[in-house]
């Protein structure tokens, strides 16, 4: 038995070990989670971008001066250490914003202008037009401006009006006066005064837009009952609305603001005498 035994050949120890030494690659490698370091590319596009859009929104709501990053950071659901890896500072931050936010919006307002129409009064109608879109589809710009470039000590006022001053303001003056030389809109309006009522026309509704809001249904009193219907629906449809503009509520401001600058700038001898 035990010869039997010792007649059975021998294995090679490595061979018969080779099935449970092999290494393995294990499963949990590729499932595990990732340890501190850079944020991927995408990921950190979509942080960033978030913490633009947070600092653009608090900016706007409480101002430059009295947003710390750390609120920044719990607008945009991350931590103020990833803050701190895209923007080193407040400084950094509200830089970025100018470059980043701010120079964009601007560049779409002022294309209109860079490239004019045959007839100047055509270029500045589509240029106002376009600018009214353009707050329409970045409603945290009038509310930014407002807040740190209106008021008195605002944080922007010096960078944004530079920047206006460098592209809007000549070319749109320049277009009112050509307009006004052609016979294309009237004459007896001083063209600096004249810029700014159009520039009023056109900021101010998107800017009171929260104030407005509220208050269309109390200003309904003495109204005619049939005009005053139609601006309780006008009313009820606002008060459903966000901040942003939804369903054609910018699409009729914006054609109702057209049409009272057509008004506005009809030459005067087309005016009927009174």
């Amino acid at each position: 038995m035990a010869d039997r035994k010792s007649a059975k050949p021998n294995r090679p120890a490595a061979a018969g070990n080779a099935k449970a030494t092999r290494p393995r690659t294990p499963k949990a490698v590729a499932a595990a989670p990732r340890g501190p370091g850079r944020p991927s590319a995408a990921a950190g596009l979509d942080q960033r971008v978030r913490l633009l859009d947070a600092a653009v929104a608090l900016f706007g709501e409480r101002g430059i001066a009295a947003t710390p990053l750390r609120e920044v950071a719990r607008r945009a659901q991350v931590t103020p250490a990833l803050l701190h890896y895209y923007f080193a500072s407040k400084d950094t931050l509200v830089q970025t914003l100018l470059d980043e936010r701010i120079a964009p919006f601007i560049a779409v307002s002022v294309a209109p202008l860079r490239e004019p129409l045959p007839s100047p009064r055509a270029t500045l109608r589509r240029f106002l037009e376009t600018h009214m879109r353009n707050i329409a589809a970045n409603p945290w710009m009038p509310r930014l401006m407002a807040r740190e470039v209106l008021s008195e000590g605002g944080a922007l006022r010096a960078q944004v009006q530079a920047q206006f001053m460098a592209t809007i303001a000549p070319k749109a003056l320049y277009q009112i006066t050509a307009a006004q030389r052609r016979g294309e809109i009237r004459s007896d309006l001083h063209p600096l005064l004249l810029g700014l009522s159009l520039i009023s026309l056109v900021v101010f509704p998107f800017a009171a837009l929260p104030v407005w809001r509220g208050m269309a249904a109390a200003m309904l009193d003495g109204v005619a009952a049939d005009k005053a219907q139609t601006m309780r629906s006008w009313a009820k449809t606002m008060a459903a609305q966000q901040p942003s503009f939804h369903d054609g509520i910018d699409e009729a401001l914006i054609a109702h603001t057209l049409t009272v600058i057509d008004s506005v700038l009809e030459p005067i001898h087309a005016k009927p005498k009174r």
